[in-house]
């Protein structure tokens, strides 16, 4: 199967940067400040550093099955992977989980650069047991670290993400919904893209999604946002352009569906 290249470097610059973005949230923590809650429920903000460092550590074990073609799960199994997560939470420190993030970085940074063209069209199999491809490796590690950069907790939105990483994880939100027939219908109008057409999201199997769209409309972060769970960020846009449209505001929509 042939590899879109251009793509594959698209996606590997938003993992480059939203790594840097990632680290630079966690290195504004204290080392106690790793213990406090993360925006994650249950969650301390070193569940979320260990869980973002296992992960990378699984997408490493990934590239290497690409570039061997020894099969090398992710992760043996979801269970394991949560117990890896608590174990770690109860066994390292604040300090210790800060460096880890940092040295898996730089190993995932290598592998990337060092695969072979060849082994990135090889066949693995995700963490949630799906084929992909390795040259989906590196969007799915960028999505990773965009997002949890969030749930660090620490007042970085998703209205300081590039406007290109913004449309690409709303584009990932839509195919995600998709490929689990999700039944959600939304109708979305995005405040700062003025001159594009109203975004439909709609999935379920036939008479499942509701007939009426929630009507949804901010800037794209702040829909970003709220659709991947995480709230409604605070916007310097007026109150007008923000929530749902008519007289809905953030407040009214209904809480939507897990997204990952």
């Amino acid at each position: 199967m042939d590899i879109d290249t251009n793509a594959l470097e698209r996606d590997l610059g938003f993992r480059l940067l939203g790594e840097t973005f990632y680290l630079q949230a966690l290195d504004q923590l204290s080392v106690n400040g790793l213990d406090q809650p993360s925006v994650v429920p249950d969650w301390t903000r070193k569940h979320v550093a260990l869980h973002v460092t296992y992960n990378a550590e699984g997408f490493l074990r990934l590239l290497e099955w690409a570039r061997t073609g020894e099969e090398n799960p992710m992760y043996p199994s979801r269970a394991w992977r949560d117990e890896q997560i608590a174990e770690g939470v109860a066994h390292t420190s604040g300090a210790d989980a800060i460096t880890l993030a940092h040295e898996v970085a730089d190993d995932l940074t290598e592998e990337f650069d060092g695969m072979p063209d060849e082994a990135w069209a090889a066949e693995v199999v995700s963490g949630r047991g799906d084929p992909i491809r390795a040259a989906d490796i590196p969007w799915l590690r960028a999505r990773e670290v965009w997002m949890h950069s969030l749930d660090l907790g620490i007042g970085m939105t998703a209205r300081d993400f590039p406007a290109e990483v913004v449309d690409r994880l709303l584009d990932d939100v839509d195919a995600v919904w998709a490929g689990w027939d999700e039944p959600v219908h939304y109708r979305i109008h995005l405040t700062d893209r003025p001159d594009g057409p109203d975004r439909v999201i709609r999935h379920g199997a036939e008479g499942s999604a509701p007939e009426a769209p929630v009507e949804v409309t901010g800037e794209a972060a702040e829909v970003l946002s709220y659709l991947t769970g995480r709230g409604w960020p605070a916007s310097v846009s007026d109150d007008s352009d923000k929530g749902g449209r008519g007289d809905s505001t953030p407040e009214d929509l209904p809480a939507p569906p897990p997204w990952l």
